[in-house]
């Protein structure tokens, strides 16, 4: 499905289409993307004249732009895109990498990651690996990372490894930890921590060794993910905290706090949690955080035995809209949380569902956590204490002071 075999040149696209009615909006905002793309394909091999200010087919595609709704920057930087072009004299593919980069990039902040794919595969495509390292790295990068969200382990991995060894050919150390991050991210995946350990603290001490401060915060994030995964919940806090500070990202923050708050959970320290994913609902730039911090309210809530409550946060989310993982992460928090509501029938369905999807996808973590749910007693609401420990206690006012200004500029 992700390729660029002629023959599927854009496939993504036109099943985004086939999707929905030509008087939604989710139809204009595909068809436009589709035709911005083929005539970006027919300017490379045709020619620049193809896409002139003032030829057919660059008016074509700005009609079709112009029937977009306007609430996200993906309609300006599909113009961009035809402006690039335009103002081209000989369809240099350098002139509409940063945008159609960019579009990439809005796409998966919308939760579209196979639309993403097929324009990083358009960048892959048209672009030299060596000649034009950076362009091929990045697109490999973020299409591993499109691929592992949907569930496409494999060609993630491939991904992943392309950008590795074309970043190891130009000498481009970024991107070689970068791709070392990718494939730890695989590991964790299928459930092998101790490989993804043992790649991360690598990467940390090259990051730093180096003096690579936005790798040496990413991987910091990534080492505290794993930390949690392996019960080690402080320590998490503690990685994940120093690799706030250190990062400037705001989407990479938003995913830093989300797991900071998952670690106070685990912990027992519900207020705290509620406290962190309040300000990922006000503030997260992605889709996909506010389904993390959703979801993640909705277990609070039903921790905390209030159904209403957890059927409000229950009611808000679409798992069919989810990715893979995400959704299969969703049915084991909703059999938890109706197990915490003495509600173990309908717990179990949910759990069923989800062994279903981790068997399907491979994720072998999620799979085990999912048995384990299915399998173990139910105990009904729990209640923890709210004593912070004193080495994470500075953290935790950290966080409830975030969530005042969020929920202050609301």
């Amino acid at each position: 499905m992700f390729g660029n075999d002629q023959t599927l040149r854009h496939l993504p696209f036109f099943e985004e289409v086939a999707a929905h009615e030509e008087h939604e909006g989710a139809w204009r905002a595909a068809t436009a993307g589709l035709v911005t793309l083929r005539l970006v394909d027919q300017w490379i091999e045709e020619g620049a004249e193809v896409a002139a200010r003032d030829s057919w087919g660059a008016r074509a595609v700005l009609q079709a732009i112009d029937q977009m709704d306007e609430g996200s920057p993906i309609p300006s930087i599909l113009r961009s895109v035809i402006a690039a072009m335009g103002h081209s004299r000989s369809a240099d593919v350098h002139d509409v990498m940063p945008t159609l980069m960019a579009y990439g990039r809005a796409l998966e902040y919308e939760a579209k990651w196979a639309l993403a794919v097929d324009v990083y595969d358009t960048v892959v495509a048209h672009t030299h690996p060596v000649q034009e390292s950076d362009a091929a790295i990045a697109a490999h990068q973020r299409r591993g990372f499109c691929l592992r969200t949907m569930g496409w382990l494999e060609q993630a991995l491939k991904a992943y490894s392309a950008s590795g060894a074309i970043a190891a050919e130009v000498g481009d150390m970024i991107g070689v930890l970068r791709a070392r991050m990718g494939d730890a991210k695989i590991a964790v995946a299928r459930g092998n921590l101790p490989q993804a350990e043992a790649m991360l603290d690598d990467t940390i001490a090259r990051a730093s060794e180096f003096k690579i401060p936005a790798i040496h915060a990413l991987a910091l994030h990534d080492r505290a993910v794993v930390a949690g995964l392996r019960g080690h919940h402080d320590v998490a806090i503690e990685l994940a905290y120093e690799a706030l500070r250190e990062s400037i990202v705001p989407a990479d923050r938003d995913r830093i706090l989300s797991d900071i708050g998952t670690a106070f959970h685990m912990l027992g320290l519900r207020s705290v949690a509620r406290d962190a994913f309040l300000v990922l609902s006000a503030t997260a730039q992605e889709q996909y955080m506010r389904w993390v911090a959703s979801l993640s309210l909705m277990g609070i809530a039903a921790e905390d035995g209030s159904e209403p409550i957890f059927e409000q946060f229950k009611s808000s989310l679409r798992p069919r809209t989810m990715p893979p993982e995400l959704e299969t992460e969703y049915y084991i928090r909703l059999g938890q949380a109706y197990h915490q509501l003495d509600r173990d029938d309908l717990g179990h369905i949910a759990l069923a569902k989800a062994i279903q999807l981790a068997e399907h996808y491979g994720y072998f973590g999620l799979l085990f956590e999912a048995e384990e749910a299915l399998h173990a007693a139910p105990v009904g609401r729990r209640v923890h204490p709210e004593d912070i420990p004193p080495p994470i206690a500075d953290i935790a006012e950290a966080v409830r002071t975030m969530r005042v200004a969020a929920l202050t500029l609301r």
